[in-house]
């Protein structure tokens, strides 16, 4: 009788666990640069869905996401530098502001091969307390 095998061989197992463990280290390497665009973001759309934060100077306001950022553990930027970045503006024709962010993010990837993550958020800021 025969018998029909099934499995995988030593071959294939070794490289299915060399694919495998390659795909790791680089979500590993990726994953905090990621997680720290996902907390500026919950930041700036926490700070700007405040009541009134429309009528907040950029410092105040500077200030309160940096207080975002202590409480998510970003620790990227000081006030000042952070203050540069951002960018307060009025639509033309209306009277809503927004608060815009542009920045990138460097982290290594493998030896002198590094991975750039590039961020653009712009918020709109409420008006509902002034």
């Amino acid at each position: 009788m025969k018998h029909r095998q099934r499995g995988i061989t030593l071959s294939g197992l070794i490289y299915s666990c060399i694919i495998i463990g390659f795909i790791a280290v680089v979500a590993m390497k990726l994953f905090p640069l990621y997680n720290e665009k996902t907390k500026v973001t919950f930041a700036l759309e926490k700070v700007a869905s405040t009541a009134g934060s429309a009528s907040r100077s950029k410092m105040e306001l500077v200030k309160s996401i940096m207080r975002q950022f202590e409480v998510s553990d970003v620790d990227r930027w000081r006030t000042a530098e952070f203050a540069k970045l951002l960018k307060i503006e009025r639509k033309k024709g209306s009277k809503t502001k927004t608060m815009s962010l542009d920045y990138e993010i460097r982290g290594p990837l493998f030896g002198e091969l590094d991975v750039v993550l590039k961020y653009e958020n712009s918020v709109p800021l409420d008006n509902s307390g002034t």
